[in-house]
């Protein structure tokens, strides 16, 4: 039986070698002969492996025209028929591949394909498949081909247009060679025969339905002595039934034989104990692989293609991983013959070496190609150019140095001076006497008077040697001259705002704005606004503040809640009472990349939260390089909204930063300020009905209501599904929140998401507020404005609050930042504040994620067990302002009466609570604290505008001085007046003196001139006892005191009459008389004169 077996085999084997034969001459016409050898290859390989004839050849001649030979390689026509060899490779590897998968598919009566063969159903289902192939190549391939062709030319003239001359291979990327092709020769050893388990069906060439003794019988004749070994009986055990035997051909012979808990009735079970051994090869191959491309072997050159190899080496393993888990082990049930046998775990041997050796020759291909400027060349930058001239430069220079040493050396002793002169002098002495001998000067008129000599060319030549020696140091140093603005880093004074359009009077604040380059290859810049402190109390301190969105720009926090400027209107600035940068060093940044002012490469956009941290703690890195002054300050993270994703884990990238550098270089990381945060999605999905019923937006038993509801009961089986808690947004949870908005809106208006006592029209609900955005957004889009920030030239659009492409591109896929907040405030303290009439981040969820927390030792607020740390009342100038809740390093503040931007509303207060939080402490630098009271009592003394240094007092002071100097005017007119009435008085008197001296004829009354009635009523005196001294007939009186002269008329005793000399008595038109004061004025006008 065994002889009749063994001629039969054989006989198939003789018709198959003579169809492989056939199928080679076949392809032998065509002119190629990769083919053949590849065939031959595998032939030797598999004799059971064969390539149907006259599948590719056809598509020969179409590709002949394919790509242009290279220059100065080979001709037009061999480089043609190594493309068409190729494609025929490619294309019967294909082939190979459809053949084995219906091998591995085959069933009971199933026959296998043989060339020029009638087949049967399956055979045609085979060919179906190929023709299906062939159709689809010959479809696409006129399509895709000249695609291909216009990307190769495209290649080939930018290649061409900016030459980059081929180097040698580095030394260290020949060392990653080296590794590579160790791997891929490992890897195709182990594909050979000697290097497999032995299957025992190939070697006694019998049946999967062969009885176990018969089996095992013929295994011992090819045992030494003829007796089997412990394994073989062991194995005899664990293949008795059909399956068994069907799992050793899947999973191979130890796996069968050495599992321990492996049964036949749950075959996955042997799957789970292959995964080891199917992995090992493959995290040898990825250690291979990460070797040759990390920097320490393979440079920056093999570093480059990094991110590929690992990909590769993954989806290898994935591949195999994939195919043994979804394969069908029992199809072997159905054959009969042995030579159609699927010897699944022996064929994925092969295919395993294979895939590792192609995967580790085209990577070395990729690396040899990229590192010798072949292909995929990359420019340098122009830091890299710089970087390399200097090197340059710095070498030249080095050498230059060492020989003026030596010069010197040489010129100041006297003995190496001497010997240096006597060598020069007799080596120009041997070559005068050498050119005087005879044979040189007739050498030289031979070599000149037969032109062989030609002078002009040697001129030439010296000069382009010159010029070679010379012309690359002048050109690296025009170019350094040329490039050096460009290439140079920027310095703190070109981010100095020298100017702001609008700003208020008086002396401008000490601003930098400008960008900062946090990811060269995507074009990747932050834009930040600085303000320094106007004044320093007990310490510096920085504070760095965030707005959320995500993608929203903290401009926001700048010009609306914090900063020192607000605007009255579209084109002028105002102080803000109430300002961070009283005592801190405020830094504006708007982030992450494309927020705002920032810009990146519209498809770098940051997609998750550790990568935004990683660009941060880039930015501050390269900002404190600038600004090295601020490098020591307490560092304080503060922000509200979607900031309470992005502050944890800028703080935690800080800390890990910190942990890796030297203590002189380490951040002073001093606090956290979180204002109505995103911080805990479960706590504050939750919230939003809370809320919504709390504050009367939604009526509880209402339509409305049930429908909430229902979303609510969706979001919680999201949220508890696996892995539901540990995404930072749920889009079943937020359709809470829009329907909320939509389901109870009225007559086209919603509530105000930011702040529900305020209404906004559908559905921006909220995104018209705050009112100041109106005036914001033209002054930030201001020429005159972005010239005064630095806004670089490659930021083209305009500034907009909120950037839908940044929120677009985001999607975390990391944890929320409440998963490690606990860890945060074991370093760091933190504070949560939040504004009561705030609705999508609303102060339910805050304190309930609070109170879900657990941190330090306990749970929530709790002192100890049982006792919770008290809500304390907070007054500010004698008003409720909130509430006060601290336990282990966290702090709680809820604001009364304020929206989802706390200091939008209360500016001072929230600068109060900053101060407390950072113990702004001024009783050490003296003035007058602000009242703001926990409890009724005051704790650290702070201030907003009432310390003497403040910005507050020193207006205050100027008003002050202003005032005294009006005092000390008022004071000095007042004594001015008194000197000009003393004055008056004495030149009175020296009139009235210097009258006196002139006085002679005493009239005829003999007696003084006061005997007359004087002005304004003076008292009548009788003319009798006091006559004037004057003599009134010799005229001896001065004519002008005839008009202070009052005629008294004679009348009866009692009666008195009197008129004005000087003064007009008239009637008005009644005929009344009016009585007229002594200027002229009446009486009755003196009120209205008085105003």
């Amino acid at each position: 039986m065994n002889a009749t077996s063994s001629q039969d085999e054989f006989a198939k084997w003789a018709k198959l070698r003579r169809q492989h034969d056939k199928a080679v001459a076949q392809y032998d016409e065509k002119g190629t002969n990769g083919l053949r050898f590849f065939l031959q290859f595998w032939f030797a390989r598999r004799p059971m492996f064969w390539i149907p004839a006259g599948w590719v050849p056809g598509y020969v001649e179409f590709l002949m025209a394919f790509p242009r030979a290279p220059r100065g390689s080979v001709s037009i026509q061999i480089w043609g028929i190594a493309c068409a060899t190729v494609v025929q490779m490619v294309g019967a590897a294909v082939a190979a591949a459809l053949v084995l998968a219906k091998q591995g598919r085959g069933g009971a009566g199933r026959e296998k394909e043989k060339i020029g063969m009638k087949v049967d159903s399956g055979g045609r289902g085979a060919r179906e498949k190929k023709d299906l192939l062939k159709t689809l190549l010959f479809t696409l391939g006129p399509l895709l081909l000249p695609k291909l062709i216009g990307y190769y030319r495209a290649y080939r003239a930018k290649a061409r247009s900016k030459p980059v001359f081929v180097r040698p291979l580095p030394p260290h990327v020949f060392t990653a060679l080296n590794i590579l092709f160790v791997s891929c020769l490992f890897a195709l050893i182990s594909t050979l025969p000697n290097f497999a388990p032995e299957n025992i069906f190939r070697v006694t060439s019998s049946r999967l339905q062969t009885p176990n003794d018969v089996l095992f019988n013929r295994l011992s004749y090819l045992r030494p002595e003829g007796r089997l070994t412990e394994a073989d009986e062991l194995l005899k055990l664990r293949i008795a039934s059909l399956d068994a035997r069907c799992l050793y051909l899947y999973y191979g012979p130890s796996i069968v034989t050495y599992c321990p808990f492996c049964l036949s009735n749950e075959p996955m079970s042997y799957f789970w104990y292959a995964i080891p051994m199917i992995l090992f090869p493959y995290l040898l191959h990825l250690f291979a692989l990460g070797a040759a491309t990390s920097t320490a072997i393979g440079g920056k050159e093999g570093n480059r293609w990094r991110n590929v190899a690992m990909m590769l080496g993954i989806a290898l393993a994935l591949s195999e991983c994939y195919l043994t888990a979804a394969g069908d082990w029992n199809a072997n049930k159905r054959v009969v013959k042995p030579e159609d046998l699927n010897h699944f775990y022996w064929n994925m041997r092969t295919w395993r070496g294979i895939g590792i050796a192609v995967t580790d020759a085209a990577l070395a291909g990729l690396i040899w190609a990229s590192s010798t400027n072949r292909m995929f060349v990359v420019p340098p930058t122009a830091a890299e150019r710089m970087e390399t001239a200097m090197k340059v430069l710095e070498i030249a220079r080095g050498r230059l140095g060492a020989l003026a040493i030596m010069r010197n050396v040489v010129v100041r002793d006297e003995g190496m001076r001497r010997k240096a002169e006597g060598y020069w002098r007799k080596e120009g002495q041997l070559m005068s006497e050498v050119m005087d001998e005879r044979e040189v000067v007739e050498g030289l008129r031979s070599a000149l008077g037969s032109g062989r000599v030609q002078l002009p060319q040697v001129e030439e030549e010296a000069r382009r040697f010159a010029d070679g020696i010379v012309t690359p140091s002048v050109w690296i140093v025009a170019w350094l001259f040329l490039h050096a603005s460009t290439v140079a880093a920027k310095s703190a004074a070109d981010y100095f705002i020298s100017s702001l359009p609008g700003q208020p009077d008086g002396p401008l604040l000490t601003m930098h704005a400008g960008h900062i380059e946090v990811t060269p290859e995507h074009n990747g810049n932050l834009f930040f606004w600085h303000f320094q402190n106007r004044h320093i109390a007990n310490r510096q301190r920085t504070v760095l503040w965030l707005n959320g969105g995500p993608g929203c720009s903290s401009m926001d926090g700048a010009l609306m809640e914090i900063g020192p400027y607000r605007l009255k209107d579209k084109e002028h600035l105002v102080y803000s009472d109430g300002a961070w940068d009283e005592f801190a060093n405020v830094l504006f940044v708007d982030n992450p990349v494309g927020t705002g002012f920032s810009y990146v490469d519209t498809d770098s956009y940051v997609t998750d939260l550790p990568q935004m941290a990683d660009q941060m703690v880039q930015f501050l890195e390269k900002f404190f390089a600038l600004f090295p002054e601020y490098t020591a300050n307490d560092l304080y993270i503060a922000g509200e909204s979607y900031a309470g994703q992005h502050i944890p884990y800028i703080a935690k990238a800080i800390l890990d930063r910190n942990s890796k550098q030297k203590a002189n270089y380490k951040w002073s990381l001093a606090g956290l300020l979180i204002g109505n945060g995103w911080i805990s999605p479960v706590e504050q999905y939750d919230a939003y009905l809370k809320f919504g019923y709390e504050s009367g937006l939604v009526q509880g038993g209402t339509e409305t209501a049930k429908k909430l509801e229902a979303l609510y009961s969706t979001c919680v089986k999201k949220l508890n599904e696996p892995g539901g808690t540990d995404k930072v947004d749920q889009s079943k949870c937020e359709s809470i929140l829009t329907e909320m908005l939509a389901l109870t809106q009225k007559n086209g208006r919603c509530a105000n998401m930011y702040d529900v006592r305020l209404d906004d029209t559908y559905p921006s609900c909220g995104m018209n507020w705050p009112p100041d955005l109106e005036n914001v957004t033209p002054y930030l889009r201001r020429d005159d404005v972005k010239e005064a920030l630095h806004i670089n030239k490659d930021k083209h659009t305009g500034w907009t609050e909120c950037a839908g492409a940044v929120s677009g591109s985001f999607h975390p896929s990391s944890k929320p930042a409440i998963s490690f907040l606990p860890n945060l405030l074991e370093q760091v303290p933190i504070l949560l504040f939040s504004g009561d009439q705030d609705l999508i981040c609303n102060h339910i969820g805050t304190e309930e994620l609070i109170h879900n927390m657990e941190w330090n030792g306990g749970r929530g607020f709790e002192l100890s067990p049982g006792t919770t740390a008290p809500r304390r009342d907070w007054t500010f100038e004698g008003e409720p302002a909130g509430i006060y809740q601290e336990a282990r390093n966290l702090t709680y503040v809820l604001f009364y009466n304020s929206s989802h931007m706390v200091p939008f509303d209360y500016p001072r207060r929230s600068r109060d609570m900053l101060d407390r939080f950072m113990d702004v402490d001024i009783a050490s630098i003296g003035g007058k604290p602000t009242d703001s009271r926990i409890d009724g009592e005051k704790a650290v003394q702070t201030s907003v505008g009432g310390h003497p240094n403040s910005t507050v007092a020193e207006e205050a002071e100027k008003a002050k001085i202003e005032k005294a100097k009006y005092a000390a005017y008022y004071r000095s007119g007042e004594v001015a007046l008194v000197i000009v009435i003393i004055a008056a008085v004495a030149w009175g008197w020296f009139v009235w003196k210097d009258r006196r001296k002139r006085a002679g004829y005493q009239g005829i009354f003999g007696g003084s001139s006061s005997y007359l009635p004087r002005i304004n009523g003076a008292s009548y005196r009788d003319a009798r006892g006091q006559h004037n001294a004057k003599d009134v007939e010799a005229a001896d009186f001065d004519e002008g005191e005839l008009d202070d002269l009052h005629v008294v008329e004679p009348r009866e005793e009692g009666a008195e009459r009197r008129y004005s000399i000087g003064g007009e008595s008239s009637d008005d038109e009644d005929g009344g008389p009016h009585k007229m004061n002594g200027s002229g004025h009446t009486n009755g006008d003196i009120a209205n004169m008085k105003k």
